[in-house]
């Protein structure tokens, strides 16, 4: 996760610095390559919670509550599966090459 978030910063630092035309396609390429390292990440963490039996994520059931109760199987899996599809659509769409 952090290397997505490195380079997502990192496009985006240079894009700022640069500030590219219109027709430049990095910036582009840059982002789309974070979200496909998010996904692999997310990927694996997926593989190592559903191997551990037990997730990792811990979610409020109240909004005032301040003890954070780890979700369910089911739950995790639907959250883990619901960003992988987010993100990967994502990506797919930076990368897929303009006509």
């Amino acid at each position: 996760m952090w290397i997505a978030a490195a380079l997502a910063a990192a496009t985006a630092l240079a894009w700022l610095l640069r500030r590219p035309s219109a027709q430049a396609s990095w910036p582009r390429i840059g982002f789309g390559v974070a979200l496909l390292v998010f996904c692999a990440a997310l990927a694996v963490q997926l593989a190592v919670d559903l191997g551990s039996g037990h997730s990792s994520l811990a979610m409020g059931s109240h909004p005032r509550a301040r003890v954070l109760h780890p979700v369910g199987l089911r739950t995790m899996v639907v959250c883990y599966l619901a960003v992988l599809a987010a993100s990967g659509w994502g990506a797919w769409a930076l990368l897929r090459r303009r006509r």
